[in-house]
């Protein structure tokens, strides 16, 4: 494997409105980022601010690709620096790692039907709200606007503090649900998760692939113990969860 630093040309960085406008297409990069290898090769990326990892005087998008292969070393749009990438690991090592994911859980509409991906955050969003209104002999349909207001009207949400607890209430909802979704993952990739922290929860939206087509992704950060070393470096070349294609799976790690 190969793990690669893309930063844009010096000349194409003076233009800072290309910046944002790469930052604002996903799908666009990842095109701009395949022309950098042959026969359609599938790699990993993922997007950094060259400001806050570099010490950049602007805030301009930097990636990270891991990739089988090597990419082109010359491009009239990106300056690469690649280096071989060849994790060696041992049962029981701890690495501190980030992680930028689309965190999902299929879901089945009916029992003759086949299952559809919802987003976790959304999910554990409705599932505790509907548990409170429940507790409280509250109607539990409706969309999630409306269990919400029924929350806040009711004497446990009263006065000026309701609002601020029941969001506590959901961000603990949250939290739980995407830290559970990267553990359960665990099983599968060979890791054990040590602490985590699960922030930076957005919509990312693809005008080029519809009005409504978009992803979400979530931020994690934090410490894992390597149980099955193959079975994590497997998944540090292949990558984690769906939206691969839109700069999510890519797991960075070093020694802790």
């Amino acid at each position: 494997m190969y793990l690669s630093r893309i930063e844009l040309t010096d000349a194409i960085s003076e233009q800072s409105q290309l910046g944002l406008l790469l930052r604002d297409r996903s799908y666009g990069i990842h095109r701009l980022l395949w022309d950098l290898f042959s026969n359609n090769e599938r790699f990993l990326f993922r997007e950094e601010n060259a400001q806050e990892q570099m010490a950049r005087s602007r805030a301009l998008p930097i990636y990270y690709v891991v990739s089988n292969t090597e990419p082109k070393s010359t491009s009239p749009i990106f300056t690469i620096t690649t280096k071989p990438y060849t994790p060696i690991l041992k049962a029981g090592d701890q690495l501190l790692f980030r992680l930028r994911a689309n965190p999902t859980v299929a879901k089945k509409l009916g029992p003759d039907k086949k299952s559809q991906r919802h987003d976790v955050v959304m999910n554990a969003q409705r599932a505790w709200l509907q548990q409170a209104c429940a507790e409280r002999n509250l109607d539990v349909g409706g969309e999630k606007k409306a269990l919400r207001q029924r929350l806040l009207n009711h004497t446990d949400f009263a006065g000026k503090s309701g609002e601020e607890k029941l969001s506590a209430h959901l961000e603990d909802a949250i939290q739980s649900a995407a830290v559970a979704w990267l553990a359960k993952r665990g099983e599968k990739h060979g890791y054990e998760l040590q602490n985590v922290q699960a922030t930076g929860y957005r919509w990312n939206a693809l005008p080029e692939k519809g009005r409504d087509a978009g992803f979400s992704s979530m931020d994690y950060e934090g410490v894992l113990k390597v149980i099955e070393p193959q079975k994590l470096v497997d998944m540090l070349g292949n990558g984690l969860g769906p939206s691969k294609a839109f700069g999510c799976g890519l797991m960075l790690i070093r020694r802790a």
